[in-house]
């Protein structure tokens, strides 16, 4: 049986849905079509699906998590080469401490060998080479490695792993160099000014893995290191405040770093930044050390950035209804549909934003906030354009 529909003239995708019925059997499929005039490759996901896109913006994984009855869930993992076409599926390995699946993929390195898999409600993620999981090792002290990055070949990995002396959970910044773990300094002080208690979790690096960046966990003050050497970005953001008994210094939550906060060059990572309750993009320029925040993208946040230091983010700040595009060069912000246009001669809907831009400058990929019953939902999404 063969199932057509008229050609898709408007500027928008255009969806739909096929059911089957067999007696008391249904099924139900949805459709999506995109535009006639659209010349790019695209694909939108359902909720079920968490992936991410390499550095050379090559190739895409991802891990779709599904119900095979009652209670029992299963998982499958999936890498796209934009080159040549093809999809490979990967066969993933019961994860360790119980946990009956994974959710998302962290990271996948340029040649499509390497990735990240994660379960993220467990904390638990590993290191997948070739299609097989391999194991992490820490040094005496340290133990449940948990990286969260890694460099474009893939030999250099970031992420945290915990102290074991510690009186109380404190986790540790640390990278794998070609499967040798290095311990990263941590700062005396969070972003409140006060001893650091609580440790600092790294979110990624740059294409050589010369720049990590993540978060102290006190107070999410932004913490990155440049050839091994820290800065303490959270704290020199610090706010002093007289409350009437003395001087007290006001941490500020908004400096949490995210995936993909730094440019492929590692010139540039970005954060939000909340002043007086209003959110902003903030940027740090790793060459000279000095940062700043716009104060003219009023409630933007910031998702990724470019080796041009050009940010893409989301706004509102609060629930990212539509996607933006931050230029602090020109003091600007324009929205993602209006960006695509300009740049690519692409249309597409406003409610994306970007999280993710191949340094190709062609792999793009994203979320979509979707209104549903349940509250707001991120559709992962990615293009190539031509």
């Amino acid at each position: 049986m063969d199932i057509w529909c008229d050609e898709n003239n408007a500027e928008e995708q255009r969806t739909g849905s096929v059911k089957f019925a067999n007696g008391t059997a249904e099924a139900t499929f949805n459709v999506s079509q995109l535009p006639a005039m659209f010349r790019s490759s695209f694909r939108e996901f359902d909720n079920s699906v968490m992936g991410a896109l390499s550095k050379n913006g090559r190739y895409y994984a991802y891990l779709r998590v599904y119900n095979v009855g009652g209670d029992v869930f299963d998982d499958e993992c999936f890498v796209i080469d934009f080159t040549t076409g093809d999809t490979t599926e990967i066969d993933l390995e019961t994860p360790p401490e119980g946990n009956e699946t994974y959710d998302s993929v962290g990271a996948i390195s340029d040649d499509g060998r390497t990735l990240i898999i994660e379960n993220k409600m467990g904390v638990v993620a590993d290191i997948y080479i070739d299609g097989g999981r391999t194991p992490l090792s820490c040094q005496p002290g340290y133990s449940r490695p948990w990286p969260t990055g890694m460099s474009a070949d893939g030999s250099v990995i970031v992420g945290s792993c915990s102290i074991d002396d510690a009186e109380f959970y404190k986790v540790a910044p640390c990278k794998w160099v070609n499967g040798e773990q290095t311990i990263l300094d941590m700062p005396e002080l969070n972003a409140g000014g006060l001893p650091l208690e609580n440790g600092v979790y790294l979110r990624g690096c740059s294409s050589d893995g010369s720049v990590i960046y993540g978060s102290e966990w006190d107070s999410f003050g932004l913490v990155y290191y440049k050839d091994d050497r820290m800065f303490n970005i959270g704290v020199d953001n610090s706010e002093a405040v007289n409350t009437g008994t003395g001087i007290e210094v006001v941490t500020n939550p908004y400096l949490e770093a995210s995936y993909n906060n730094v440019s492929h060059n590692g010139k540039w990572i970005v954060c939000n930044y909340r002043l007086d309750g209003v959110v902003y993009p903030f940027r740090v320029d790793t060459e000279t050390g000095s940062f700043e925040y716009l104060e003219s993208a009023r409630d933007c946040g910031t998702a990724t950035v470019t080796d041009d230091g050009i940010v893409f983010g989301y706004s509102p700040a609060t629930n990212a209804a539509y996607g933006v595009v931050i230029d602090f060069n020109a003091g600007t912000t324009e929205t993602i549909d209006a960006w695509m246009e300009r740049v690519h001669g692409i249309t597409v809907s406003s409610d994306r934003w970007i999280d993710q831009v191949g340094d190709n400058g062609k792999s793009f990929a994203g979320k979509k906030i979707s209104v549903t019953p349940l509250g707001l939902q991120s559709l992962w999404w990615y293009m190539v354009t031509d």
